[in-house]
């Protein structure tokens, strides 16, 4: 490959990554308010009451997958399961760890904008990490 075009893939990846990072950045906001809201709340309540555990039925996760218009990859990526493991859920087979519902449960009270910007930034996260395994598995020719 020629420098010329090293160079150029290089500032691809450096653009590619400047503008994942600039999408994520407002939901990172987001997110650490949010945290910031549940620790006020963890303490105020003085840890005497349980913790609600999330708890979604099959045809829940089913609703939302078809309703947010995505295949089962892409649904579990948000989640980072296998589209095998959505399945699952989805027939009633097993259920997403308690953790995993109440995340599902945050994304469904997003709107539509939030939640397209969510996943467009999991899709170029993925596609700059599988690029930089590509540029480090990729024999360099001399």
């Amino acid at each position: 490959m020629s420098e010329t075009k090293s160079n150029s893939n290089e500032e691809i990846r450096q653009l590619v990554l400047e503008e994942v990072e600039a999408a994520i950045l407002p939901l990172k906001k987001t997110v650490a308010g949010l945290e910031t809201q549940l620790a006020g709340m963890k303490k105020s309540d003085g840890g005497t009451k349980k913790k609600k555990e999330f708890r979604l039925k099959a045809n829940e996760i089913l609703k939302l997958r078809k309703k947010w218009k995505l295949n089962r990859k892409t649904f579990g990526g948000l989640f980072r399961v296998s589209g095998e493991e959505v399945r699952d859920w989805e027939h009633g087979k097993n259920s997403p760890v308690p953790k995993t519902a109440e995340l599902i449960v945050h994304i469904s009270y997003m709107s539509k904008k939030e939640r397209n910007a969510l996943l467009k930034a999991i899709a170029a996260d993925a596609a700059a990490a599988s690029s930089q395994t590509e540029t480090t598995t990729t024999p360099n020719p001399a």
